[in-house]
């Protein structure tokens, strides 16, 4: 009853705000996604290696990525798979896009069919040679692929010093140092033995909980520029233990340089400020983001950092599990940001769900970023001693009303939104070119799910691609139309959960015919000031470069 009570109160607070909203506001048609997966070729199983014994790292599942591997202009996938962490044998997977909205199996071609017990990917061209490399997370050796540029890729992983034999979930490159070359940050999640492991609940073998095990710390790796890295985690400052699951980079202090976030699992979130030399500092619990809004440790697993209230800084999402809502931090453009989960409209329908991939993402392209998470329970037995949560759930889906709030669109957003799956890492991008963001799922025990953007290209939108591919993840865009609406975005390695997202940065613009877009790099550089048609693509290369 006390649940009850208060569901109806927020959601009384949610109407009370979102309303003079919908009466005000124009009233614009909606999207619908439309599960494209078979059409498009992916016929990708992910395999958990579950034996009914409910080992501990068997329901955490694994990512995928949204990447442009042989640089054609269109965007390829990857999906990781684990198979049994014991023995692992699933291999992982690489779609070549074939620019007609279907894709090929080219793993074996590629030599990227890892057979790791995997679990996270993040991509960027670690070497500065104008291709993208795939870094890969495992339960034991993590694994570096070089891409050589004819469609192949070299395992460097010993050689180039990055190996890591923790259990690493999720990992970013970004440029710490602002030295032109990308660094890398690897969260590691806990030191796990299958000898302890083992949870009862009365007569019933259950999942055990991340608490039963000690925190593991990450790893940071500083690029030497000569395609090595060293392990610099002690004398950059990134030396604290927490149950890492998401990462992700972004400069929330528009300071000129890329901070670190850290979504840990029963351990307080982790904020890193760079201090501009390529040295960090832990400010989590001074800037609000260690803890939920009612002072707890949440379990956190998912995380995006974007500026969905378009006031010029990047907010913070965190998806957490059942019982808890996925906080919301505004950045409040002061160094702190405050939870406004249930101002925002976000926090009590997450509350019975147990959340993982998430992202910022503007569907319907007006400009403002709505928000999607995908969820799905760890224990598949749930229904035996749980009445509230499911093992299998459905997606989300959040308009962003521009009042800083927010309203579930899930059920007008297309049937294969709302069809119950066990969903785990999220990738965004506009895979079928046609200026809108579709979505990448990657589905536990099950087949990944390839999510086509129906109707939001019918506003008018522009897509910005920064070259060489190393400085898309060292720039900040700018763009601004005629009639007010400015909007900013940072490209990044990594994020949601465990997975990696187009970087190629796409903007709404509503019914714009003509849009302003400027790029400011890490090292300073500045580009001119660009006045340019909408509904297009549009390339900025650094300074430096020369063909």
């Amino acid at each position: 009853m006390i649940l009850s009570s208060n569901r109806s109160f927020h959601s009384l607070c949610i109407l009370v705000i979102v309303c003079p909203f919908l009466i005000t506001s124009p009233l614009w048609a909606w999207v619908e996604f439309t599960d494209n997966t078979k059409a498009a070729g992916i016929d990708f199983l992910h395999r958990n290696g579950a034996t009914g014994k409910r080992l501990f790292p068997e329901p955490n599942g694994a990512g995928c990525a949204f990447l442009d591997y042989d640089a054609d202009g269109w965007m390829d996938i990857y999906l990781v798979n684990s198979g049994n962490f014991q023995n692992p044998n699933a291999p992982n997977a690489l779609y070549r896009n074939n620019g007609n909205d279907t894709f090929t199996d080219l793993t074996k071609e590629a030599g990227v069919g890892n057979t790791g017990f995997g679990s996270g990917i993040c991509v960027g061209d670690y070497d500065n040679d104008g291709w993208e490399d795939i870094y890969i997370c495992n339960f034991g050796k993590n694994v570096l692929y070089r891409n050589l540029g004819d469609g192949t890729f070299s395992d460097v992983t010993e050689k180039s010093g990055v190996e890591e034999h923790s259990w690493s979930t999720s990992a970013t490159f970004f440029d710490a140092d602002s030295d032109g070359d990308l660094d890398l940050y690897v969260a590691n999640y806990l030191i796990y033995s299958v000898e302890t492991d083992g949870c009862q609940l009365e007569s019933l073998r259950v999942y055990c909980g991340p608490d039963n095990y000690p925190p593991a710390n990450d790893s940071f790796y500083r690029n030497n520029g000569d395609g090595t890295f060293q392990n610099d985690s002690i004398s950059a400052g990134l030396v604290h233990s927490g149950r890492g699951f998401g990462v992700i980079t972004g400069d929330y202090d528009n300071d000129g340089d890329r901070d670190i976030f850290v979504a840990n699992d029963l351990s307080p979130n982790f904020l890193y400020r760079n201090n501009g030399d390529g040295q960090f500092e832990e400010i989590g619990f001074l800037a609000g983001v260690a803890l939920s809004e009612d002072g707890t440790v949440g379990n956190g697993m998912g995380i995006d950092l974007s500026d969905y209230n378009n006031d010029g800084s990047l907010d913070l999402v965190v998806t957490n599990y059942q019982s808890q809502v996925n906080p919301v931090y505004r950045n409040d453009l002061d160094g702190f940001f405050t939870d406004v989960s249930f101002v925002s409209g976000t926090g009590l329908p997450s509350f019975p769900l147990l959340s993982w991939g998430c992202g910022f993402v503007d569907v319907d392209n007006d400009g403002w970023r709505d928000l999607f998470v995908v969820n799905g329970h760890i224990h598949d037995n749930i229904d035996q001693f749980d009445d509230i949560g499911d093992y299998a759930q459905p997606k989300q889906l959040f308009r962003n009303l521009r009042t800083g709030a927010f309203l579930d669109m899930s059920p007008k957003s297309g049937k294969a939104l709302i069809e119950p799956q066990v969903s785990r890492g999220t990738a965004f991008g506009d895979y079928d070119n046609d200026g809108d963001i579709d979505i990448l799922i990657n589905n536990l025990q099950g087949l990944a799910t390839l999510l086509r953007n129906d109707g939001g290209n019918d506003r008018s939108w522009i897509r910005v691609s920064i070259r060489p591919p190393a400085q898309s993840l060292m720039a900040r865009v700018f763009v601004e139309t005629d009639d007010g609406l400015s909007q900013i975005d940072e490209a990044q390695s990594g994020g949601s959960y465990v997975s990696h997202n187009d970087t190629r940065l796409l903007f709404g613009l509503e019914t714009a015919d003509f849009v302003r877009v400027w790029v400011q790099w890490q090292d300073g550089a500045l580009s001119e000031v660009i006045k340019t048609p909408t509904r297009k693509e549009v390339v900025f290369y650094h300074p430096s470069y020369s063909d």
